[in-house]
């Protein structure tokens, strides 16, 4: 997409870098002490997340490789403690109102990004995408077995 566009002769990528610094200058225009309880609630509740996914799985799938396997207990604690982290400031009275606004901001920033794919989706690809040259059936990864086009038997077109 547009944050993504590396800049030819500088190698680097100018939009992201753009946004990167206007988000930079809120610290100076916004208290840190009312950004700090905003940014670390959001960051708990993607780590409650996290944690609550992994206890999803190891009981869904228990069979399935992991490169780590994490003991349960542990899993078990930082699930209760991220979901503290998260819960607890709405109990003080000074943190309320910081903790709303950045829990609000997950929502508003799911909005956003479901309206950006569905532009694309709908628009088609991105105007700085290069066209891609079609795929010979020599090129094709997926061999059907057979000596005919399978997806004309299928009739799919």
């Amino acid at each position: 997409w547009w944050m993504v566009i590396v800049n030819p002769t500088l190698k680097t990528p100018i939009p992201a870098l753009m946004v990167l610094c206007t988000t930079m200058s809120l610290y100076l225009a916004v208290d840190v002490n009312v950004l700090i309880p905003c940014l670390s609630t959001v960051e708990w509740s993607f780590y409650c997340l996290t944690f609550s996914s992994l206890l999803y799985l190891r009981f869904k799938d228990p069979k399935a490789h992991r490169p780590v396997k994490v003991p349960l207990t542990i899993a078990v604690f930082l699930l209760f403690v991220s979901f503290g982290f998260v819960i607890l400031p709405l109990f003080n009275a000074s943190s309320r109102i910081p903790v709303l606004i950045g829990m609000s901001s997950l929502p508003i920033g799911c909005v956003l990004y479901g309206l950006l794919c569905m532009t694309r989706y709908y628009f088609g690809r991105d105007a700085w995408e290069k066209p891609r040259k079609p795929r010979s059936n020599s090129d094709s990864s997926i061999d059907s077995g057979h000596g005919s086009d399978s997806s004309s038997e299928l009739g799919v077109k």
